[in-house]
């Protein structure tokens, strides 16, 4: 095939690029300008064998506009020359996150990495991109007839896709659960509602830390490495300190779990003063998250105290007026009753306070000792009207000359800064439907801060100064829902399943604000809020997820990585290698939601001891495989490959035929029917392990050492095992054997620690005192 820098190929003649592109691959040749198209059905043409030496993974990518290698998605073959397998993937960047996603083209699609291992090889890298189409074979398959056919086929099918995406078929539609817009600067690559789905002990909650870190902290993460356990503990540490700063909740589904503790509910409490139960509108964690986002995530928040408190102030009355049109322009905000005088005095010594009504003094002591700096003010404008909001900027003052145009008895001043002036909407929605009372100054207690930030937001009120929405970035807040499927979706969402699509959120231009059931107050959910989820596939299949759920949320796929595990040996079982056999086998007899993860060996690489591999299939793997198999423990027994093992190296098996002393003679209880019992000696043999990766791969039984204890043979393997034999049968099971030597030996059966010794240094013991008797 020949070709130019500035040729063009159709999908249907990639066939001549690939075989060419597999022949170089085993030359070693890097070079690839003039050898290849630059253009292939629209899309730019790339050729890497690698840079400076040979790769052991060459590949071709067709990149769309905007598209990179190092920061995008594209169509891409890439070839393991290792093991001669050629696949064509819905590739994804490694060097940094790509903006644009796949989407749910590539959710029912297995990843590279899991197809490469399936087939007994290790994808050194690209494994998290997604199959569309493999050719095992490749350097062979390629000259044979039909693959050309085959490989037009498989590329015009993902290249459909690609265009679609692309042109945002399956990214901009509101109901996309990758749809994401409007992100807070700085977590552009984070979707703003992701889940993190998997089979138990994959690390998905342990992830949660370094996914919310790339949210709130990306500089942070990305100055850090993930594998070293100094690192980890600083990525740790950081994320603790976001969650003392309150940017991050952590919450657990459960079937109890509800709207109310969710959203909002009603609590009851018990009045101080009259003893007398009453119940009060509580808000849930992600209410609270919310409230906090909106108004500590913005620049609205200068000057502002937490949780601070809310008090209307009549200045001058409604309406418009001089004095009120004065404090909105300079900052301040006055009422009267000069005529007491400074109130960091004594007022009540002065006659004419002395003449004020109870409800006159309430409220001058409102304005002079109660309203603090960073609470909130609300000028009136009529009875149901809002006129301007401020924040309270400073401490009480009396003002002697009244300036020009001012009402001469409004001499009290408080510092204000106008955060909204002109607003013109009703309190009503907020306060539950009242107006207004004629008293100057009193606090509202129905409403927050929060609430009203996000009314006026809802109504589209723009703030005075309009620097006050661009003072600083906006911080992003991260609500980790740990087993999000665990919980009646539907029951703890409510209306918010719509409120928390981005196209839905604050500021987007199909906003929804929503009156909340028990508050009445309007809620919308602010868009520099973060929801992150795990999910457990094997407590509950994806598919069985709530629809609307799932069409809201990306998903991001957390499988077993055995690959993590290569490094670590337990007296010959390459654990990496003994969890991919288990999980190939559960994938075979049940499916892949219900492997078994990583992180039940992480352990192994700090004490790779059998001992310790033994605790972990002993009270961890095998309860787990009951809870998957509904105790089939045939179906058990496969997984652990005992079957074919002999009998000492069998988890379980099943109890030997003892119907007659059961039952009698005349009953015939067939063999399959007998019980099925757990022989816990065979945790401690490392011929168990190996046998679960090949049982023809035990150690030899030779070499070892071994004493006559009549009529006992005890055997030390060189694996360590401990084996007796009485004559040429194997006994089973060998501890209560060797309890009855140690005894005739006075051999200790207690470890310095008091425990029970366990079968091997038991053995070991008495072989020793064995021993040491013969001679």
């Amino acid at each position: 095939m020949s070709s130019n820098d500035n040729e063009e190929i159709s999908a249907v003649d990639i066939a001549p690029v690939i075989r060419r592109f597999l022949a170089q691959a085993e030359t070693g040749e890097l070079k690839t300008k003039g050898l290849y198209p630059s253009r292939c059905d629209g899309f730019d043409l790339v050729v890497s064998f690698g840079q400076g030496q040979p790769s052991g993974i060459p590949w071709v990518a067709l990149l769309g506009p905007g598209q990179k290698v190092s920061k995008g998605i594209y169509p891409v073959f890439l070839y393991y020359r290792a093991s001669d397998h050629l696949i064509l993937a819905y590739g994804v960047s490694e060097t940094e996150a790509p903006i644009l996603n796949w989407g749910s083209i590539i959710q029912p699609k297995p990843r590279v990495g899991d197809r490469m291992r399936a087939l007994g090889f290790e994808a050194r890298r690209y494994g998290d991109s997604w199959v569309a189409a493999d050719y095992a074979k490749a350097s062979t398959a390629s000259s044979q007839a039909g693959f050309a056919d085959q490989l037009s086929a498989d590329l015009d099918t993902l290249l459909k896709d690609y265009r679609n995406v692309l042109e945002g078929s399956d990214m901009s539609s509101p109901e996309s659960p990758l749809a994401e817009n409007d992100e807070p600067a700085g977590a552009a690559a984070a979707p703003l509602n992701q889940i993190l789905f998997g089979p138990p002990g994959t690390g998905k909650t342990y992830s949660t830390i370094n996914h919310a870190l790339q949210i709130l902290d990306p500089e942070f993460l990305a100055s850090h490495g993930e594998n070293a356990k100094e690192t980890r503990s600083a990525l740790k540490l950081r994320f603790d300190s976001l969650v003392n700063e309150g940017r991050v909740r952590f919450v657990t589904f459960h079937q109890s779990f509800s709207y109310e503790d969710f959203v909002e509910g009603l609590r009851a409490d018990t009045d101080a003063e009259s003893g007398q139960i009453e119940y009060r509108v509580e808000s849930g964690i992600f209410k609270k998250l919310c409230d906090d986002a909106r108004t500590r995530g913005s620049g609205m928040t200068v000057g502002i105290r937490h949780s601070p408190r809310i008090w209307k102030i009549s200045i001058n009355g409604s309406g418009n007026s001089p004095t009120k049109d004065y404090c909105l322009q300079h900052g301040e905000a006055r009422i009267g009753w000069g005529e007491t005088g400074d109130l960091r005095g004594s007022p009540e010594q002065n006659p004419y306070y002395q003449r004020l009504g109870p409800s006159d003094k309430g409220t001058l002591a409102y304005f002079a000792e109660e309203i603090a700096i960073g609470d909130i003010l609300v000028a009136i404008q009529s009875a149901d009207k809002i006129e301007a909001v401020g924040v309270v900027t400073g401490d009480y003052s009396y003002d002697s000359t009244v300036p020009g145009g001012v009402i001469s008895d409004y001499q009290h001043v408080r510092p204000v800064r106008w955060l909204f002036r002109n607003v013109n909407q009703s309190i009503l929605p907020l306060n539950d439907g009242r107006q207004f009372t004629l008293k100057t100054v009193y606090p509202l207690e129905r409403f927050s801060w929060a609430d009203l930030l996000s009314y006026l937001e809802a109504q589209r009120v723009e703030p005075a100064d309009q620097a006050l929405a661009s003072t600083e970035e906006k911080l992003s807040y991260v609500l980790i829902i740990d087993e999000i499927n665990r919980g009646n979706i539907s029951r703890i969402f409510g209306e918010l399943i719509t409120l928390i699509e981005p196209s839905k959120r604050e500021g987007a231009d199909e906003a929804l604000s929503v009156e909340l059931p028990y508050s009445k107050k309007p809620f919308s959910v602010p868009s520099n809020v973060y929801l992150l989820g795990t999910m457990n596939t094997a407590d509950r299949s994806l598919a069985g997820l709530d629809i609307a759920l799932r069409r809201r949320f990306s998903f991001k796929e957390m499988p077993p990585l055995p690959g993590l595990l290569d490094d670590v040996v337990v007296e010959g079982v390459e654990v990496g290698q003994l969890l991919r056999m288990l999980n190939q086998r559960i994938e075979v007899l049940l499916d892949r939601d219900h492997c078994l993860g990583h992180a039940y060996f992480m352990q192994l690489r700090e004490d790779n001891t059998l001992e310790a591999l033994a605790g972990i299939f002993r009270n961890q793997i095998l309860p787990l495989l009951q809870e998957y198999f509904f105790e089939d423990w045939e179906r058990i027994q496969w997984v652990l490959n005992d079957h074919r093992k002999t009998a000492p190296n069998r988890i379980i098996s099943r109890a030997p035929n003892g119907a007659q002393a059961l039952f009698g003679p005349d009953v015939s209880v067939p063999e399959h029917d007998m019980p099925w019992q757990i022989n816990e000696e065979a945790f401690e043999r490392v011929e168990t392990y190996l046998g679960i990766i090949d049982h023809q791969a035990l150690p030899a039984t030779e070499g070892g050492r071994q004493v006559y204890l009549a009529p006992y043979t005890v055997r030390l393997l060189t694996s360590g095992s401990i084996e007796v034999l009485e004559g040429d049968e194997l006994i089973t099971p060998v501890k209560p054997v060797l309890r009855e030597l140690a005894a005739k030996l006075s051999v200790s059966t207690i470890s310095s620690t008091g425990q029970d010794l366990n079968t091997r240094a038991l053995g070991r013991r008495v072989i020793l005192a064995a021993e040491q008797v013969a001679q």
